[in-house]
Formats: structure tokens, sequence, C-alpha cells
């Protein structure tokens, strides 16, 4: 068997490629050109340099021969410019599409996003039958994934292609050497953080999600939707795991909405004057009131994903930025 993965030295794009070849699958990487990839040295895979924006058959002699094709690579930075972002997450996306039926791959997975499903509470998690989120209405990443996933079922849909989509909620995890969602953790151990906002989000280890892409090549139900998700945590619970772990102070207190509220408004405002791009704008803020959680439940029965522990997977994201010289030792 053979595979091409699009956007493999990332996070969950690394443990993909170990899994697949830890089951003997040949694998062929599409790497974006000038990537460092340091989590893909030493691996027996085949490497390809290509950009998803370029045209002519760049993505289809990728594809050639493969029974699997993993769409991975997405711009998922929130400050990316909007046309940039959807040109990447979207119009690639129809590219990929192509690619795959003119090899006629065996079947497509496409990693999609969480935030394509209404969230729900901790009592009652969102699942892959909520509609997309209101709150989401004009943010660049939440909308061009959503619509991506569209393009994908459609061609399920149409008779033209055979995928599933896997869509993980915020991923923890070693190998995360830029880091991307280590970001979290690292602003957290770097700021010291004495207070939380009052949201709060679904974890998910990335090698689960991994596993889950995996057995969606023969598990999964072509068209169907699998949230990759993993524990539920309050901030506040979730920064005091951390703060636990690294040996700081747990915080104590959850900021009042309309602090946070009026810091991204401030942020925003200074942006608009700077030009610059801060951590922490108006959108930003309103989101991180939102308490994010999903359910695994269908993932877990259709798709074998593991539920490891949330500790387990924060000791590996922390390890991960220490090897990597993102926090101290």
């Amino acid at each position: 068997m053979r595979a091409l993965v699009i956007g493999g030295d990332g996070l969950l794009g690394s443990h993909l490629i170990r899994k697949l070849l830890a089951q003997d699958i040949e694998t062929r990487v599409l790497i974006q050109p000038g990537s460092d990839s340091p989590t893909l040295d030493g691996l027996s895979i085949e490497k390809i340099q290509g950009d998803l924006l370029d045209e002519g058959d760049g993505l289809e002699n990728a594809a050639k021969k493969c029974d699997y094709v993993f769409h991975v690579a997405a711009i998922t930075n929130m400050w990316a410019p909007r046309d940039i972002t959807w040109k990447v997450n979207y119009d690639a996306t129809k590219s990929v599409i192509d690619a795959c039926v003119k090899n006629d791959v065996s079947r497509m997975i496409f990693v999609g996003s969480a935030s394509s499903y209404q969230f729900g509470s901790l009592e009652s998690p969102g699942t892959e039958e909520n509609p997309f989120p209101a709150v989401y209405k004009n943010v660049a990443y939440m909308e061009s994934k959503f619509a991506a996933m569209g393009l994908v079922k459609q061609a399920v849909k149409d008779g033209r292609l055979d995928a599933v989509v896997i869509a993980p909620t915020f991923m923890l995890g070693d190998l995360d050497w830029r880091p991307s969602s280590g970001e979290l953790v690292r602003q957290f151990v770097v700021r010291r953080m004495k207070a939380a906002t009052p949201g709060g989000r679904n974890f998910a280890y990335a090698p689960d999600v991994a596993d889950a892409m995996i057995a969606a090549t023969t598990k999964g139900r072509p068209g169907e939707s699998y949230l990759a998700a993993g524990a539920n945590l309050t901030y506040l619970d979730f920064f005091g795991r951390v703060a636990r772990l690294v040996g700081l102070e747990p915080p104590r207190k959850i900021l009042p909405k309309a602090v946070v509220l009026a810091a991204g408004a401030a942020g925003s405002l200074a942006a608009k004057f700077t030009k610059k791009p801060v951590a922490l704008n108006y959108t930003m803020a309103r989101l991180a009131l939102c308490g994010t959680y999903y359910s695994p439940r269908k993932a877990v029965e259709e798709l074998g994903m593991p539920q490891t522990d949330v500790d387990t997977a924060i000791a590996k994201t922390v390890q991960s930025l220490r090897e990597y010289g993102h926090i101290p030792k």
C-alpha cells in the first residue's frame, strides 16, 4: 500500500507518518518548499517539494499510484491574511480532490476542523449533527475549513470520490517543533499567568487523531465526518494541570468577560494603528470566552479512536516544547 500525506511536517502529520510507516505503508510526503521539517529527518519516506497553490500537474503527479491521500495541510494561523487562508484551505482542497479523482485514489482522508460544528456544554458536548457555529462567522480559518469540507462531501455525493472527514479538536502532543497548538502552553509558562479566561476546549492527543485517520481508510463511512475529540476541560482546569506539571502556581481565578473583551478591543485598536498583528484582538478575545466542548463518541465507536489520558498529552506537549527550546528545561 502507498499513501500520500499532504502537509506531513506539522504536529499531526508527523505522528501520522510514523504510524503509516509502522504499518509498512509506503509513504510519500508533499512538503512546502523551504520548510525545515525536522520531525521528518531520518524517516524512510519519499519527500516531494510542492506548493499547493502552484498551477500545473504537481499534485496530480504526487498522487500517482497512491492508494490513500491524507490532506493535512492548512493555514491555521488566525492572523494570516484572509485571502491566503481561503486559497490554501479552500482552493487547494479543490486541487487535491481533482488529483485524487484523476488518479483513482481508493480513499481520501480530509482533515477538517471541529470548529465546523456547533460546540456544546460540558454536560452536553457538540456532535457531528450540529450546524456551523454562528460565533465563527467571518473568521477566515473556520469558514474556509467548513467550506472545504463541503467540497469533499459534495464530491462523495456526486460519486467522484471516496472520502472521509476527520475533524480534530485542539491537539496536544510531542513533535510540535514550530510550535503550533503548543503555543497555548508556551504562553502560559512564559507569562506565568495568574488567571484564566472563562471558556474552555476539547483537547485531543495528536497520536490518537492519527490512529483515527488510519482507521478511517477502511472503517470510516464515505462522506461521513468524525470529530477526533478527547477531554473537555475549562481553561482554569487545563492551565492548572499544566502549572502543576511544570512547577508553577496554578491560576486561581477566572477573568471577568468584560475585562477580556476590553483587552481584545484595545488589542484590535493597537493593531489598526501599528499595522501589526497582536496576540489578543477583539475576535480572539470573543472566542476565548467560548466553551468549545465536543463528544468523541462517533470516532470511538466507528473508528476505534483511542482516548489517551489528557495529563499524558499535556506532559508530551511540555516535553516537546522543552526539546525544541520553546520553554526552559
